[in-house]
């Protein structure tokens, strides 16, 4: 089995933010992502219409590396989103939806079969040096992403989508240059799939494209620093200092310039929540989140800021190591699945700021046009069927105990349970499951505190038990999540999380199969069985969605989150 170049790829913290990323990691703690810091000057001068248009952004976690090849981080994403343009772009529409839009292409052409797609560059895209941005460019970057020398951490998303891209990666017979993407000249670009998908302009609006002789030139430094990287989205990098601040100014050599509100986005590091959201109260802040009642009372009653609940998409869940001898057995891991009250958990440890979820999907999910939930008519809620079919979980482990020929005395268990990190709500959430798992089941719990980029060390060596994460999908359909969990080439595979027996191998055959299924309903069935393999064997325990609020200053306009979690800054301004 190939195993996987390390990403940091769960998203630990950002379901507790107030704008999570898809399919990124953040840091250990709830992290306040795209929130922002008022212009230097002052309140009086905004409204006046004086200065720059300046806002400056507050995260606890740092931007490990500007490589959009090797991104790995919620910040990383975040800020490739300002400096980056994509041939397509996902932004907020009514309603809590999303739409496609054009970035670098202007327009776009999709065959009768669906399998080609024809993209038509803009003839004044250009990177921020002024030299032109071309269908080359985006040829160049999907390439190197099939090189297996590449350790592309986002190359996964594109195998069985794009014809002979997973060969390549996996060095199964075709070479990076003979995946089916084709700059047909500087301005048409030509890319063949392997079946229709009707995400694949989703996954091409986070396809940040890289330029082959600055790629060549710093080598192993790109990214690295102000002066090794070149941009081509709405902004570029002024400055950088990892542990401290990114500035970024308007690109002035951006197609779309002459429109961008902003001038200058500055990201400090700030570690503490409470310092971030007190600089909002104080007008020091024009954008913060926080899962705090208490400071979402005194912000509420403030009357500074509008709040926004976007409808989460990134399901937190917990994840089990089948090699563990306990938890090979499906009956234990089941009865550690419904021994804890997933409303409480939300009350106990989120102040009742989250959605308790029973299926590895969220509602917001789509099959095509129709939420997926609906076209498989809410049977897809695993964990409670688990639950009304074995009220006692007690009971239920001891039967696990017995098919393992082990003791029917649940004290002699031990399970590890790898913290997401070494902070205070890390540290709750620990304790949380540890006190639940002992009173409902009579286990022993040990908790193995450690910092987030450790417990992944952990995950990748097999070295954990049970692992806490979660997954922001990088397009809205059901394989999105499921393909994660494929034995041989999910993010999280067998190596990974032990998963490899029979019900694997049927899980991975209905994935496959349901790429091929046109009619809706049809397919959303086959994701249901699917679903089921992996949520009603425990393999993840499904926890919660987040829905905390961010708050946002009056005077910052035109700030949608879409339900992805990204943010159009190009539009974003701080009104005068």
């Amino acid at each position: 089995m190939k195993k996987r170049t390390k990403w940091l790829a769960l998203l630990l913290a950002a379901s507790m933010a107030f704008a999570s990323l898809t399919g990124c990691g953040g840091g250990e703690e709830p992290t306040n992502t795209d929130t922002g810091s008022a212009n230097t000057e002052s309140s009086e001068d905004k409204k006046e219409g004086s200065g720059e248009q300046i806002v400056n952004l507050s995260s606890n976690s740092v931007v490990v590396g500007l490589n959009p090849i090797l991104n790995t981080t919620a910040p990383d994403n975040q800020a490739h989103n300002r400096i980056c343009d994509t041939l397509v772009r996902v932004n907020a529409a009514p309603g809590n939806t999303t739409e496609t839009v054009p970035g670098a292409a202007e327009s776009w052409d999709v065959s009768e079969d669906g399998l080609t797609y024809t993209f038509h560059m803009r003839e004044n895209a250009k990177w921020s040096d002024g030299q032109p941005l071309t269908a080359k460019d985006f040829e160049y970057t999907l390439k190197l992403m099939a090189n297996p020398e590449s350790a592309s951490t986002s190359a996964w998303l594109f195998d069985g989508v794009i014809e002979n891209f997973g060969e390549a990666l996996y060095n199964n017979g075709k070479t990076p240059d003979e995946i089916a993407v084709k700059a047909i000249d500087d301005k048409t670009l030509e890319i063949k799939l392997v079946h229709p998908a009707s995400y694949f302009l989703e996954l091409l609006s986070s396809l940040y494209p890289v330029r082959q002789d600055k790629y060549e030139e710093w080598g192993e430094e790109y990214g690295s620093s102000a002066d090794k990287i070149i941009c081509s989205g709405p902004f570029m990098v002024e400055s950088w200092s990892q542990n401290t601040e990114m500035v970024l100014v308007k690109n002035p050599n951006y197609w779309n310039a002459e429109n961008v509100k902003l001038d200058k986005i500055n990201t400090r590091i700030i570690q503490e929540n409470a310092t971030a959201v007190q600089a909002f109260i104080s007008g020091e802040i024009d954008i913060t989140g926080t899962s705090d009642p208490n400071w979402q009372k005194m912000i509420e009653e403030s009357g500074i800021a509008t709040a926004e609940v976007v409808p989460d998409s990134a399901p937190e869940f917990l994840m089990c190591n089948l090699e563990n001898e306990y938890l090979s057995n499906t009956k234990i891991r089941q009865a550690l699945s419904i021994a804890f009250d997933r409303e409480q958990y939300v009350n106990d440890l989120l102040n009742g700021n989250g959605t308790p979820i029973y299926s590895a999907m969220p509602d917001t999910m789509m099959v095509g046009e129709t939420p997926y939930h609906e076209l498989v008519g809410d049977k897809n809620y695993f964990v409670k069927q688990l639950a009304e079919e074995n009220p006692d979980p007690k009971a239920l482990l001891i039967e696990g105990l017995k098919e393992l020929g082990k003791p029917e005395d649940p004290s002699q268990v031990t399970i590890r349970y790898a913290s997401r990190g070494t902070g205070e709500i890390s540290k709750k959430m620990a304790e949380w499951f540890k006190q639940t798992w002992e009173t409902a089941l009579g286990i022993n719990v040990q908790i193995d505190m450690m910092e987030w980029n450790i417990m992944w060390d952990k995950i990748d060596a097999g070295d954990y038990d049970i692992a806490c994460g979660g997954w922001g999908p990088y397009y809205n359909e059901p394989s999105a999540i499921l393909t994660l969990f494929d034995p041989v080439n999910g993010y999280f595979n067998a190596d990974k999380i032990g998963w490899n027996n029979e019900d694997s191998k049927k899980f991975k055959e209905l994935c496959e199969q349901a790429k091929n299924v046109v009619d809706e309903k049809e397919k959303a069935e086959i994701y249901c069985q699917a679903e089921e393999l992996l949520v009603k064997n425990a393999i993840i325990m499904p926890e919660y969605l987040s829905n905390s609020p961010s708050y946002v200053a009056k005077y910052v306009k035109n700030y949608p989150i879409c339900t992805n979690g990204s943010i159009d800054w190009s539009q974003v301004y701080v009104e005068k």
